[in-house]
């Protein structure tokens, strides 16, 4: 057995009120990418909170996860090599067989910060039934709670009426999380790149694949492929979204994919965010692109 080598672990030898800024200090989290591609105003009203940029949301989550740290059990934070758990979870090859036109992962999520309230009749088992009776495989299931009044236990719940692959969609600063993900079902792990370091992402990869987990690393601004172009892993997502305007551009993964072709050839690419009609599918698909990330339309109705 092994322990998490986690900062965490160091909570009780630390004021509460000095941790964040201890952490930030001795990880060197100081989301200097964010504050890099952030800059300027980034204000919104959501769910009467007002948000000034993204590294407040990844504070307020940092917060949230050394509570749960405090609460938790803590038998989740010790797994040895021959633990069951450890058998890979085959999330993207799962997506990657489906002998669907397009291989989307379906997401699930009640809300997010660019579209308020998405789903006010949220019913979980009726969206996963719903997902899984049209064909799709490979779930993406919002755990974050604050700003998209997600749920831990969604994915659980989940795996006890289906069998289906199911991304943990969650910010994702430290290793511990990592372990948190198996314990409660992922299949997957989301990382985005924006909020890490190279080595950062590189250690988060190791550790997910040690337990058995698939990663999608994303990325939406092209400073970023200089730190996921020789990762090890063989799918990568590329997010229309962007994080500073929360505004889409539907082409922005395929000018993106082309501008850096030859950094990215060796991947396989998810496109992400923005998709409403099945022709923007189609012009993907047309273009080489067949896996998608799909929410707010599905849940919607648009697609």
């Amino acid at each position: 057995l092994y322990k998490i080598k986690s900062p965490m672990w160091f909570a009780d030898r630390t004021q509460e009120g000095d941790l964040y800024d201890w952490y930030m200090k001795m990880h060197d989290i100081s989301l200097r990418s964010f504050e890099k591609h952030l800059e300027g105003d980034w204000e919104f009203l959501f769910f009467n909170k007002e948000v000034e940029n993204i590294q407040e949301v990844f504070k307020d989550h940092f917060f949230e996860i050394y509570d749960i740290w405090k609460q938790g059990d803590t038998n989740i934070l010790y797994c040895g090599p021959d633990n069951i758990m450890l058998k890979p979870t085959k999330f993207f090859y799962t997506l990657l067989e489906t002998s669907n036109i397009y291989k989307i992962i379906g997401e699930i999520k009640k809300a997010s910060p660019s579209a308020g309230i998405i789903k006010e009749d949220f019913d979980l088992f009726s969206l996963a039934n719903d997902y899984a009776s049209s064909g799709i495989g490979n779930l993406s299931v919002l755990t974050e709670e604050d700003y998209f009044l997600g749920k831990y236990e969604y994915i659980s719940q989940i795996k006890e009426i289906l069998d289906i692959k199911i991304l943990q969609k969650d910010f994702i600063i430290d290793e511990w999380q990592i372990y948190h993900a198996k314990s409660i079902g992922a299949d997957c792990i989301l990382l985005i790149s924006e909020a890490l370091t190279k080595a950062e992402i590189n250690l988060f990869i190791k550790i997910a694949k040690e337990q058995g987990l698939d990663v999608l690393l994303e990325f939406h601004n092209e400073d970023e492929i200089i730190k996921i172009a020789d990762v090890e892993l063989d799918v990568i997502g590329i997010n229309n979204r962007n994080l500073h305007t929360l505004k889409t551009d539907i082409t922005h993964c395929l000018c993106i994919r082309d501008k850096y072709s030859d950094q990215l050839t060796r991947f396989t690419v998810v496109a992400e965010s923005g998709f409403s009609k099945k022709s923007e599918l189609e012009m993907y698909k047309s273009n080489g692109i067949d896996l998608f990330l799909i929410g707010e339309s599905l849940l919607k109705g648009k697609l």
